[in-house]
């Protein structure tokens, strides 16, 4: 009985594990170790690999030819201002350009709304079975 209950609080942790885990490969960005130069190169390839896998999913959704629900009409107003919402946090939770510390947790803001967009996304449902046949993602 302990080691079922031990294999299914394994899993339970792995999954959240797994839901925690960016939906792209990141890089460890510790600045130990690695020049300021190495420190910011390494935010802005994980700023660049979060938005092209946003792209990526946002164009599989408007590849579709039904839509659950809405249209693509909706989905690209609602992309369009999920992009101004996501300009605005990260200057409310940051303020002014101040200095390179600005610049860096004004990255840190932008990857982690976006990994929070791509989730987003990669849940809604996809409809790619048919004029009529939708079904959530699988990923």
């Amino acid at each position: 009985m302990k080691a079922l209950i031990l294999a299914l609080a394994t899993l339970a942790s792995f999954g959240a594990a797994a839901a925690d885990a960016p939906p792209y490969a990141k890089q460890n960005c510790d600045p130990a170790g690695q020049s300021a130069v190495a420190f910011h190169q390494c935010y802005a390839a994980n700023l660049a690999a979060a938005n092209k896998v946003l792209d990526e999913t946002y164009r599989g959704l408007m590849a579709q030819k039904t839509f659950y629900v809405g249209s693509a009409t909706a989905l690209r107003d609602v992309e369009r201002a999920w992009i101004v919402y996501k300009d605005r946090e990260c200057n409310y939770e940051y303020g002014t350009p101040r200095d390179e510390n600005y610049w860096l947790a004004h990255s840190d803001c932008e990857i982690r709304l976006t990994e929070q967009r791509i989730r987003e996304l990669q849940g809604r449902p996809s409809c790619t079975g048919g004029d009529s046949v939708c079904y959530p993602h699988k990923r």
